[in-house]
């Protein structure tokens, strides 16, 4: 199955801020006759996104003059642009089972049932296991990994045939302290597309592991994360989200399923792969089993020591200031 911005019907969850909204963005600038549904929770997210990707002034959501304001049993649709795009909204929590069959039902009814899915909608909040909240725990489970679980069981059901394109994370490849919040989640996503590749040999199943982009979401988990965990990541630099965004788009053209936005991202999926990867479709997959099966033998237990010492060492600082502070 090929990948294309041209007379498709894409769902984009998550597409009210950060790559959700730029892979919106791009087909409602440079796709043809395609028609977008942008969702998220919050509508008022969503009615800036229309008018960012339309550069239409934000209208007043009491004054219905655009007809952006919708009952919640509805979609509405903000613009058809000169290249035949239809760009449409829905809020919707999908992190709820039956947020998500309401959704396909008005799918269906406006007979808008997608050919691609972009399954984008997530988030982190980097902490110490110990200091996060039951509030952000229950957020990491229903934004991070349910969203994609719920909307992809819809999809095998009723659209065997679109493409299914899921976003995990670098973390899935190698997870550290301070983002038990978020990793294990985003570890799932990957699993999950590994059983879904074998059950659905039908479908197109594409996973995407970004590294760092530029984003509100990244703005505010830098407000969170611990200094243990910023000198763990090293001096990493965010790309921006437009740039991020062409790179998976550019790999999915070619064909691969299994993407990353940097080459760091690329050198820990090396790490990762083992027998059980046998349907990996990233680039120069072959090459990354003997990098990683070399690495893993060598470099990684040196690496590994480096990060225990690391991380205790920060421990024992904090342990220390606290000490002399009590």
């Amino acid at each position: 199955m090929s990948y294309s911005l041209v007379d498709q019907v894409v769902l984009i969850t998550g597409g009210s801020q950060g790559l959700g909204k730029q892979f919106a963005k791009k087909y409602y600038e440079e796709g043809r006759n395609c028609k977008i549904i942008i969702v998220s929770r919050s509508e008022q997210k969503l009615l800036k996104a229309i008018s960012d990707i339309t550069y239409y002034p934000l209208p007043d959501i009491d004054n219905n003059q655009f007809l952006l304001s919708v009952p919640k049993d509805s979609i509405s649709t903000r613009e058809i642009n000169e290249s035949g795009n239809e760009l449409y909204y829905f809020p919707s929590d999908l992190g709820s089972y039956k947020g998500v069959a309401n959704l396909f039902s008005i799918l269906a009814e406006k007979s808008l049932l997608p050919t691609q899915i972009i399954s984008c909608a997530g988030g982190s909040v980097p902490k110490l296991f110990v200091e996060l909240t039951r509030e952000e725990l229950e957020a990491g489970i229903d934004v991070n990994y349910k969203t994609t679980l719920y909307v992809s069981h819809f999809a095998a059901q009723f659209i065997p045939s679109c493409h299914l394109i899921l976003f995990s994370s670098v973390t899935a490849f190698y997870p550290f302290i301070g983002y038990s919040q978020y990793a294990p989640l985003k570890g799932s996503v990957k699993a999950l597309a590994s059983i879904l590749r074998q059950e659905l040999p039908y479908m197109r199943i594409s996973v995407v592991y970004p590294g760092n982009f530029q984003s509100e979401g990244y703005e505010l988990e830098n407000m969170t994360k611990p200094e243990i965990t910023k000198t763990m990541e090293g001096a990493s630099q965010p790309i921006t989200c437009e740039e991020c965004c062409d790179k998976i788009i550019w790999w999915l053209k070619y064909g691969y399923d299994d993407i990353t936005t940097d080459f760091i991202g690329w050198f820990l999926m090396s790490l990762d792969m083992g027998l059980n990867k046998h349907n990996n479709k990233s680039p120069l997959w072959f090459l990354q089993l003997l990098l990683g099966a070399i690495t893993n033998l060598t470099a990684v237990p040196v690496h590994m020591l480096i990060c225990s010492f690391q991380i205790r060492s920060w421990f024992k600082k904090n342990e220390d200031r606290r000490a002399s502070s009590d």
